[in-house]
């Protein structure tokens, strides 16, 4: 509180002005193709948002208050409840806006394709079509997307939306740690970060089909236990769930029943070129109906365990319990529904042609010559094909044919609901919407009520786990 109020007579003294009007002049060669967005549902401005979002800073300073605009070319406009006028950043400091929910300003559509670019951005809407050049893509956030076929990598085709049940972490208030263990855990640069043995958690509202994803990195000896299912924290061995330990080159499952201890699941497993790494991308797929736990590291199958006997877990704590003697790092943390099917189910490396994947597992491959609203019309070596919609699980693009969008230097990266991402050239950030180009689908304007969070200076390198200058602390649970 007292960086804060210190912070804030420093910005007070240097603030001369009361209104800022961001907006951005015209250019003369807009990026093309341009893209058509509808009006909103319901007429007027979107009601304000009274203090609700988060400014974080590079140095890990945050700030609350209501962001009122942004512009690469003037700043970032910020109002706070203690401050009578609006307040100017430069944007060279500004790490992330952390966004309070916004009332919807038009009907949130239901869509069943989930679009994967080449740049690793994840895109929801319904096809319209697709052909030689660009896959044409409606969507209740953005209006209607032309996406350029070569920025295409996969479309998955879902039966039910999938939003997180938790997308995080934004502070150490939302989490519990565990007995006289308060400074176990801190909370740095968007991440959770160990300092010493001890456990963290929170109830997710873990789904019964599951994939919880997040990134680790470390310093020092790695040993981290990864638990999911627990309906507490502080008394772990009185509670039922499964807990994934991880050392610097193997992992095991253990089993834990409440009153009854832990035991194995099975043997180690070792994690091919684990100890060469400091860092890493965790999936933990939990189904349990089937009572599987599959465990994925940087997008490849470690392991799929099952249950031999009853599943023991009854809750929907997540929970991370630090073991080792160096630093840890937690960030991206996202828990959502599961549709069942892995990642790897994809074919990776697929150069030459492109690859259509049945919802019985079957697979073809060929050349897609177009996708209408209900079909895809498929050509193969033996035969032209017409395809339902209905019958598609995921369509793979030829890697052959791929073109990743270059980078901007106004590139920011826009955190939907669901923890997916949007990377746009940000040319306005406003009280409604976001408006940004890229190479992929031109310029977009989106509804500010569908994002999270907005991330800036997205490639640069994060710090490291253990970095000894970020001593931001919050109080959370004790």
């Amino acid at each position: 509180m007292k960086q804060t109020l210190m912070l804030m007579l420093v910005l007070m003294g240097r603030v001369t002005w009361a209104e800022l009007e961001v907006s951005v002049p015209a250019t003369n060669a807009p990026v093309k193709p341009a893209i058509t967005v509808p009006g909103p549902a319901t007429g007027g401005a979107a009601p304000a948002v009274k203090d609700g979002d988060t400014l974080r800073f590079r140095n890990t300073d945050t700030i609350h208050g209501t962001v009122l605009g942004v512009a690469p070319a003037v700043g970032l406009r910020w109002r706070h409840g203690d401050v009578k006028d609006s307040i100017l950043f430069g944007l060279d400091n500004v790490a992330e806006i952390q966004l309070a929910p916004r009332p919807p300003r038009a009907s949130r559509a239901v869509h069943r394709t989930v679009v994967e670019l080449t740049n690793g951005d994840r895109l929801a809407g319904d096809i319209v079509g697709l052909n030689e050049k660009t896959l044409t893509l409606n969507t209740w956030y953005a209006g209607q997307l032309i996406l350029r076929r070569p920025a295409l990598q996969r479309i998955a085709f879902v039966s039910a939306p999938r939003e997180a049940a938790y997308v995080g972490p934004t502070g150490l208030e939302e989490w519990t740690r565990g007995e006289g263990q308060k400074s176990a855990w801190s909370f740095r640069k968007g991440a959770l970060v160990s300092s010493r043995n001890g456990a963290i958690g929170r109830d997710v509202k873990l789904p019964d089909m599951a994939n919880i994803e997040f990134d680790i990195g470390w310093q020092g000896q790695f040993y981290l236990h990864v638990g999911f299912g627990f309906d507490q924290v502080r008394q772990l061995y009185n509670s039922g769930g499964y807990m994934l330990q991880f050392n610097q080159s193997n992992v095991y499952l253990q089993r834990y029943r409440p009153q009854q201890g832990s035991n194995n699941l099975g043997q180690n497993v070792e994690i091919p070129n684990f100890n060469r790494k400091t860092k890493a991308h965790l999936s933990i797929r939990v189904n349990k109906a089937k009572k599987s736990i599959t465990l994925m590291v940087d997008g490849q199958v470690v392991r799929q365990w099952t249950e031999p006997d009853d599943w023991v877990s009854k809750g929907g704590f997540l929970v991370f319990l630090s073991q080792g003697q160096g630093s840890c790092r937690v960030s991206n943390i996202s828990v959502t529904d599961w549709d069942g099917r892995l990642d790897s189910d994809s074919v990776v490396g697929v150069e030459t042609e492109d690859l259509v994947r049945l919802a019985n597992n079957d697979k073809v491959s060929g050349t897609i010559q177009a996708i209408t609203r209900d079909q895809i019309l498929f050509a193969t070596s033996f035969a032209e094909m017409k395809i339902p919609l209905e019958r598609v699980s995921t369509v793979e693009f030829a890697g052959q044919k791929a073109e990743k969008a270059r980078r901007q230097a106004t590139d920011v990266r826009a955190v939907f609901l669901d923890g997916s991402n949007f990377t746009l050239g940000l040319e306005k950030l406003d009280e409604t919407a976001l408006v940004g180009s890229s190479e992929n689908c031109g310029r977009v304007t989106g509804a500010i009520d569908a994002f999270r969070s907005i991330q800036f200076h997205i490639y640069e390198k994060p710090a490291d786990a253990g970095d000894k200058n970020d001593d931001t602390e919050g109080e959370g649970d004790q």
